[in-house]
């Protein structure tokens, strides 16, 4: 998963658009919405493991329910941005550095 993410995010986001347009900048950007999210998640799951039990072990559970929560939302966002006809992914993060238009 992070081998995935180390790889094909730069090749995504320095490529030329006439490339990726269409369906594989849809197909790509949910492929790093999906990994973005599960890897966010597993990497809260460690902190909880790790740092939840020092405060109460009954919280434990309750804090993995909460992790899986922002995963999900993580990925429903990324997932609506990727799927957006405005450039996906790539589009909002180059967006980013753009000047806006008067």
């Amino acid at each position: 998963m992070t081998t995935f993410l180390s790889i094909v995010t730069p090749i995504y986001f320095l490529s030329p658009d006439s490339i990726t347009t269409g369906i594989v900048d849809k197909s790509v950007g949910l492929l790093l919405a999906f990994n973005v999210s599960a890897h966010s998640w597993i990497g809260l799951n460690y902190v909880v493991t790790d740092y939840v039990p020092k405060v109460s072990k009954g919280l434990v559970g309750p804090a993995r329910a909460v992790t899986a929560g922002i995963g999900a939302v993580t990925l429903l966002g990324l997932g609506k941005v990727a799927l957006n006809d405005k450039g996906g992914l790539k589009g909002v993060v180059l967006g980013l550095w753009k000047k806006k238009e008067e």
